[in-house]
């Protein structure tokens, strides 16, 4: 049921807003879909959210800012940092179900191949440490790298590896939202 809820809000969402992008990957046990919009805030900076879901029906939710330079010096690298806030609702962490969160800090690669530009490698990790880790959360991390083949200039299709994971106070077991590889396609509008 919950599936068929998240799917149903995604295509409208989808269909009535003017995105700029939106980011979908997929793997056997997970799904991710990613909104994000060009922001004003600071220089080339875009506004994101995202919904992570898994086959045990963890679900994380999160959303930020992320601020991109490209370095003048070297072709095709561009280089961000950023902060989102994270929820998570974790099912597998304890008898009841858990609701964790944080405020997680976060830097961004991307690396076009010089011989052809339409390939690219990206990298990216965020860090909520214990300080602004809340629930029984004592921190989050989150590392994502991929490779990018840009099939047009406003449609890219890409593998990648993501590891999301919420460690646990009080000797839980960690809370595992994502960890493994996935197949995604980035549309930009």
């Amino acid at each position: 049921m919950l599936r068929h809820l998240v799917a149903a809000a995604l295509i409208v969402a989808a269909s009535s807003a003017s995105a700029d992008t939106l980011d979908i990957n997929l793997s056997n046990s997970n799904a991710q879909f990613k909104y994000s919009m060009p922001s004003g805030v600071a220089g080339k900076s875009d506004l994101f959210a995202s919904l992570t879901y898994n086959e045990v029906n963890d679900i994380l939710l999160d959303g930020g800012l992320l601020v991109l330079n490209e370095e003048g010096g070297v072709p095709g690298l561009s280089l961000g940092v950023g902060a989102k806030a994270v929820v998570a609702s974790l099912g597998k962490v304890a008898p009841t179900r858990k609701v964790v969160s944080g405020v997680a800090l976060g830097a961004h690669v991307r690396a076009e191949l010089p011989a052809d530009r339409r390939f690219a490698l990206v990298g990216e990790y965020n860090y909520a440490p214990r300080i602004i880790s809340f629930g029984d959360a004592d921190h989050f991390a989150q590392g994502m790298v991929r490779l990018e083949f840009a099939m047009s200039p406003l449609t890219q299709a890409y593998i990648g590896y993501r590891s999301s994971k919420f460690y646990m106070k009080n000797a839980m077991p960690e809370g595992v939202v994502d960890n493994g590889g996935h197949i995604g396609v980035r549309l930009s509008f």
